[in-house]
């Protein structure tokens, strides 16, 4: 009996003593853990006040203290990632995961770590398994679009994109990413969906400039040339060091008769460093365009030795002469024709020259400005000097236009051309003011006299077809109506 009561406190012993230092274990785990985000918080801290090796060793030291958390190791993987330490990197997405494989907002920055070292495969099965695990997590099927939208499989991309914005309506980067696709898709077709989705990208990020960007092309694409400059515009003010929108203004300038913009926006494109457009990942300028669009530019603006050193500087570009001998021939004749005339005495022109330039110059600026009536005074003025300055006469084009007198801009726009004759852009801009003016038959036959000049259509010709087209159907119904009499 004795010996069962000596047992049976023995048992009893042996629980108390379990119990406490299972306590005791709670209680240093309790200690340790707390431990563990103190020095977690603190990372946090340094790595946002850019102390980012202090950060690192202090995530460390809050994973020392508790090595089971797996947002310290989600968060260390990423500043490792950060910093290019792609090993260590990539131990602490993995250590996370295995800690909880369902960790879905981990899963997809391992995705994106893998995606940004070339581990393409194994990236695109991270994101579908995050799909997998939450359907209801956006990020995967954005980052899965891009990477379907990169192998050229835009119908996928689109899919994930919408999936992405649908869950989640304020997702700028995926409303960005899906209204680009469904532009580069729908190309050859219908781009109104297109520039909803732009649209609704640039209301919640908009200061973004490759959506202004996307939406002026998008604009130029449907000939509406008024809200492509706009938006063409909008991304300059965003990020004046986007040349391709410089190139794409100066196009745009160019066929709206405006040889001085159109100079101007070209010379601000080749000044921005390729290196800063390559790291903001914009679209690179094609350098033969851009040549060829000055070098058009010069030669219909009467300066025929600027024209002739872009040419040259083609023929060395393409390494060959074919498509530009006949300009380089005119342009020598044309230089030669100016030396021989300046050696000439005689009669000096009525006007001087630099004082025209300066009116111009200072038209140019006032417009920009927004003094439409300083700026219609000054090219008013260099056309009492020089009567047969085009210049002058087509940028007072550009404000009777702006001041919403299309009837004087169309017959300015028209001396103008009378002018210069063989300048493609300002039929161009005929046409287009014609269109504006509701004037759709002689628009019509004046945009197929730009394209027997050019060649072609500067912009998707769809626009410019459906306008022929009404016009000889209404011209079919008129005709059967006057044959039953009416």
């Amino acid at each position: 009996m004795r010996l069962a009561g000596i047992k049976l406190l023995a048992i009893v012993f042996i629980i108390i003593s379990c119990t406490e230092l299972t306590v005791r274990a709670q209680e240093e785990g309790s200690d340790s853990s707390s431990m563990a985000y103190k020095y977690y918080n603190e990372a946090l801290r340094l790595e946002n006040a850019g102390d980012l090796h202090d950060a690192v060793a202090t995530y460390r030291l809050a994973i020392g203290h508790n090595p089971r958390i797996k947002e310290f190791h989600h968060q260390l993987a990423k500043l490792l990632a950060r910093t290019g330490q792609v090993q260590s990197a990539m131990s602490e997405f993995r250590t996370a995961l295995n800690i909880d494989y369902n960790y879905v907002e981990c899963r997809n920055n391992y995705g994106s770590f893998l995606r940004r070292t070339d581990q393409l495969k194994d990236a695109e099965n991270e994101f579908r398994q995050c799909i997998q695990i939450d359907p209801k997590f956006p990020y995967p099927y954005y980052n899965l679009g891009r990477m379907l939208k990169e192998k050229g499989d835009l119908d996928g991309a689109i899919e994930n994109f919408e999936h992405a914005t649908n869950l989640k309506p304020d997702y700028a980067e995926a409303q960005e990413a899906l209204g680009m696709a469904i532009f580069e898709r729908a190309a050859q077709g219908d781009l109104s969906t297109a520039a909803e989705k732009l649209q609704v990208a640039a209301k919640l990020v908009p200061k973004n400039p490759l959506i202004h960007y996307h939406l002026g092309l998008i604009y130029a694409t449907k000939s509406d040339l008024d809200a492509a400059e706009s938006q063409f515009r909008e991304a300059l003010m965003c990020d004046p060091r986007l040349a391709a929108a410089h190139y794409e203004l100066a196009k745009l300038r160019y066929f709206r008769g405006d040889l001085d913009r159109c100079l101007s926006e070209i010379k601000q494109a080749e000044a921005i460093n390729p290196t800063y457009t390559t790291n903001q990942e914009y679209p690179h300028l094609d350098l033969i365009q851009v040549r060829t669009l000055e070098a058009h530019a010069y030669e219909n603006m009467g300066d025929p030795v600027h024209a002739l050193e872009d040419y040259q500087k083609l023929v060395a570009m393409r390494k060959s002469d074919v498509l530009y001998a006949e300009h380089i021939k005119t342009l020598q004749r044309d230089i030669k024709k100016l030396l021989a005339r300046s050696k000439k005495k005689g009669k000096e022109p009525a006007y001087d020259p630099e004082e025209v330039d300066a009116f111009i110059s200072k038209g140019i600026n006032a417009y920009e400005d927004g003094d439409l009536d300083s700026a219609r005074a000054a090219f008013e003025r260099g056309l009492e000097l020089n009567p047969q300055s085009f210049r002058c006469m087509q940028n007072l084009t550009f404000i009777q236009e702006a001041q919403g007198d299309l009837n004087t801009a169309l017959a300015s726009q028209q001396k103008a051309i009378s002018m210069n004759p063989q300048y493609d852009g300002a039929v161009y801009n005929l046409a287009y003011l014609l269109e504006k003016a509701n004037l759709a038959d002689e628009a019509a036959r004046t945009y197929e006299k730009f394209r027997s000049m050019a060649n072609a259509y500067p912009y998707d010709p769809q626009h410019i077809t459906e306008l022929q087209q009404n016009i000889i159907r209404q011209k079919k119904k008129e005709e059967v109506l006057r044959k039953r009499g009416f």
